[in-house]
């Protein structure tokens, strides 16, 4: 799997914390606490400023849990160039949504709250809550899949992200979240159910689901009154047009960088909708106060919840990365546990279209720090390698055992470039680009309309790009606003390039592809997806 990635050099600036004069400040995430303004670690401003310039991110604001204390900055821009950031900026806070719905159902299993449903716990199957939309290609994984296998990502399902419908055809309504659940049912499982981790955001959607089925509310409302009321997070919200009537001009842009002219773009439509897959919206401030809750074990929740929400339920990566101070990674509810140089750590990370965040922490130092910033991947790096900083800092971590945090993001953004660079030959090893085949039949032939059930249509059409041999299709009413471009490899070998509609450098993947014939009529086109813990086909049909 590859992807794309570019970068714009772009001066960091210091926001103010709520206002204030002053650059830092100490803010006040529940009653009693007692601040001071020298919470950040020396040279941080200037280390942050660095990572924002190298890594190309426009703006950033950041929060630091010490104790009972909340540290906040920002730097750069929320909006390019007259909205600067601060630490009550809004942004798409996306995963890290995840936390919640495990916190949620967690609540609900340790109450008791709905006793005659959740009949078994996390072990009680999916299908006894929502039987009439929670089907799968699998009868036994029907039946079988629960609660935790769904929480766990054991499901055996991979990601199938492009199947992930956002709207209707012509984008005037939202695709239900039981109809996002009901596309399961056309989509292949790849493993076995619990016999490897693959993370899944449409099974957390299922879950969203099951949790308004439970509690005969929208997500939004069971989240607000059972955790974001109770904290004070009054900036979180699940809805982006909610939070853009309650926020005004506290919302941050998102952008993509357009390689093109050099330059970003503004992205008008991020939001991984309403759902707990990664729907969440927020500031730095309020994910601090929910930082304050799950290293205190505090109320809302009871101390069984915050019990269970630490205890890690599978092994999401048994490679340990001695290096960077991490031990293998197991998946809790909606957080990833490992040790950071001997300290137990939570911690997961937030990724949409146009911005990304990282939350950190570590309960035995009291210890827990946020992120959040715009551009694709951009500020997914970026918030990393600040919160490493922190972390670092935290556990007085000698320099000599330390990584360079800003050269290893930096490093990773240029593997991915790398891999796009070579995907023809990674994709078609003994592919000779002197030696080509032509394509088995004329492009217009080729040309059409192909079909998978769970993946939905793929209106191909030839490209003025001739030279290349091209088709293309066009899909905006997905939730990853995606293009799919056949390329022409040799003889009967595609490359299928799921590339976004609205930057040039947004989430770029490359997949082995091929037609299937009638005589000299193609019938269907075979997209090789790559997922962990295999590759998997995915046959389109053509009907047109």
């Amino acid at each position: 799997m590859t992807r794309i990635h570019s970068f714009l050099l772009l001066l960091a600036t210091v926001a103010p914390c709520l206002g204030a004069s002053a650059s830092t400040q100490a803010c006040r995430p529940k009653p009693g606490s007692n601040s001071t303004a020298a919470g950040f670690p020396a040279g941080f401003d200037g280390f942050v400023e660095s990572v924002l310039k190298d890594l190309h991110v426009p703006g950033m604001s950041v929060a630091l849990v010490n104790g009972n204390q909340t540290f906040t900055k920002a730097y750069g821009y929320a909006h390019l160039s007259d909205k600067k950031a601060t630490p009550d900026t809004i942004w798409l806070g996306a995963s890290t949504t995840k936390a919640f719905v495990g916190a949620t159902l967690s609540h609900f299993i340790n109450n008791k709250t709905y006793p005659d449903k959740l009949t078994k716990g996390w072990k009680t199957p999916i299908s006894d809550i929502i039987p009439d939309d929670f089907v799968l290609t699998d009868e036994w994984a029907t039946k079988h899949l629960t609660l935790e296998d769904a929480i766990s990502h054991q499901t055996g399902l991979p990601r199938h992200d492009y199947a992930w419908r956002y709207s209707n055809a012509n984008g005037t309504e939202r695709t239900p979240i039981r109809d996002v659940v009901r596309t399961l049912r056309h989509l292949e499982l790849v493993a076995e159910p619990r016999a490897a981790v693959q993370y899944n955001n449409l099974v957390y959607i299922t879950l969203s689901h099951v949790i308004e089925t439970l509690a005969g509310k929208p997500l939004k409302t069971v989240f607000k009154e059972l955790i974001w009321e109770p904290l004070g997070m009054n900036s979180t919200f699940l809805d982006v047009d909610e939070a853009k009537a309650a926020a005004g001009d506290r919302m941050a842009t998102g952008y993509g960088w357009h390689i093109n002219n050099s330059s970003f773009v503004e992205i008008k439509r991020d939001t991984l909708q309403a759902s707990g897959a990664a729907g969440i919206i927020t500031t730095v401030e309020d994910h601090a106060r929910w930082l304050h809750s799950l290293i205190d074990m505090s109320g809302p929740l009871s101390k069984a919840v915050h019990k269970d929400i630490r205890r890690g339920r599978s092994i999401f990566s048994d490679q340990p990365w001695v290096e960077g101070g991490l031990d293998v990674k197991l998946y809790a509810l909606g957080w990833q546990r490992t040790t950071f140089f001997g300290e137990e750590l939570f911690f997961h990370g937030g990724e949409s279209l146009a911005f990304g965040t990282t939350m950190w922490w570590i309960p035995s130092r009291k210890f827990g720090a946020v992120a959040m910033g715009s551009v694709y991947e951009h500020a997914n790096e970026a918030s990393v390698a600040v919160i490493r900083r922190l972390a670092a800092e935290a556990l007085d971590v000698p320099p000599e055992k330390r990584i360079n945090d800003l050269a290893e993001s930096i490093k990773k953004m240029d593997q991915l470039d790398h891999n796009l660079d070579t995907a023809a030959t990674d994709i078609y090893p003994k592919f000779d680009k002197d030696n080509r085949a032509p394509p088995p039949a004329a492009l217009s032939a080729l040309a059409g309309t192909y079909e998978d059930p769970g993946y939905g249509p793929l209106v191909f059409k030839p490209t003025s790009n001739s030279s290349n041999f091209e088709l293309l299709a066009e899909r905006p009413d997905m939730l990853y606003q995606y293009n799919v471009r056949l390329e022409h490899v040799s003889g009967n070998d595609w490359m299928a390039w799921f590339e976004s509609r609205i930057a040039s450098r947004l989430p770029t993947e490359v997949f082995e592809a091929h037609f299937t014939f009638a005589g000299n009529a193609s019938k269907a086109l075979t997209i090789n997806f790559f997922a962990e813990p295999k590759r998997y086909n995915v046959t389109f049909n053509k009907v047109a």
